[in-house]
């Protein structure tokens, strides 16, 4: 009678922990198609400013903050620059990911892009 009580608790808490991983991994790739999102906004505005001008880089910011809560970061050695069209801006964004029910665990994710600059 007892064995049966605690293979049942045992079973519980397994189909806990896979129901648990498998919403943390949902959550985990939900994070990385906003960050290729976020990249695709970066891509146009530095297409339409010419760079990661301030100008584009005041309209990432608030793009940022009001849609992702500031939770991406875009580090770039061209920042502030004005380029000439057809001039290739190379860039990263990066985030830190936080597993719900495992705080110990995260994952940094960083993504790699580049855009052309369209002003003439």
């Amino acid at each position: 009678m007892l064995e049966g009580s605690v293979m049942e608790v045992g079973k519980l808490y397994i189909s806990l922990f896979i129901i648990f991983s498998m919403v943390s991994l949902a959550l985990f790739f939900s994070e990385i198609n906003h960050a290729n999102e976020f990249k695709q906004y970066v891509n146009y505005q530095i297409e339409r400013n010419g760079g990661l001008t301030s100008e584009a880089n005041n309209k990432i910011n608030t793009f940022n903050q009001e849609h992702y809560k500031g939770k991406f970061k875009v580090q770039s050695s061209q920042m502030s620059q004005q380029l000439a069209f057809g001039n290739e801006v190379t860039y990263t964004i990066n985030t830190k990911h936080d597993f719900f029910f495992l705080p110990l665990l995260s994952k940094d994710i960083s993504v790699k892009g580049t855009a052309i600059s369209q002003i003439r």
